[in-house]
């Protein structure tokens, strides 16, 4: 168990340092197209003739990109959490200690241990997760994905969710646990 603990977190940590990357690539390429979107409209061959919103779209979603570690700390005080996300290079890391047993007295506390052991991963996870969605999100007001907008809101809520994963899963438990 200890072995599949510190390849999850390993992972989490990996994913959790790609985010910053993908963030600040996608702000650039936001603000790009929004650029090339407004010198465009000022041509006859307009392509944004009949959707003269898309490059605004695009300008806003540059700053949200930008600062998206702002954005998932909205939306975690939204849902009424108080995690802090900060999204950044890895400075220091120091790999988490399973305990001994993570098998607790009972199967809350069962669960409740491997997702604490599991939230490295979890919270990155839902961090990608809530990154793409926002990027698919993009795709479609662009009109290059079949995707529908509702989906990609399901896609950011369940990211968020994954983000708090221990308070979600100590609510879950909380309801089955008798």
């Amino acid at each position: 168990m200890e072995g599949l603990v510190r390849f999850a977190s390993e992972i989490g940590h990996v994913l959790a340092a790609l985010l910053p990357t993908f963030c600040y690539l996608a702000a650039l390429g936001a603000f790009l197209f929004a650029a090339w979107g407004f010198w465009l409209q000022a041509r006859p061959d307009n392509p944004f003739r009949g959707r003269p919103w898309i490059p605004i779209v695009s300008l806003v979603l540059c700053g949200a990109f930008a600062s998206f570690d702002r954005v998932l700390t909205m939306a975690n005080v939204s849902g009424g959490s108080g995690i802090i996300v900060s999204i950044g290079a890895l400075t220091s890391y120091t790999p988490p200690d399973p305990p001994g047993n993570p098998l607790g007295g009972t199967p809350a506390d069962t669960i409740l241990n491997v997702v604490e052991l599991f939230q490295t991963f979890f919270q990155a996870f839902g961090a990608m997760a809530a990154f793409f969605a926002v990027a698919s999100w993009r795709s479609v007001i662009n009109g290059r994905s079949r995707r529908s907008q509702g989906s990609c809101g399901v896609q950011f809520v369940f990211g968020v969710m994954l983000i708090n994963i221990l308070s979600i899963a100590r609510w879950i438990v909380g309801i089955f646990a008798v």
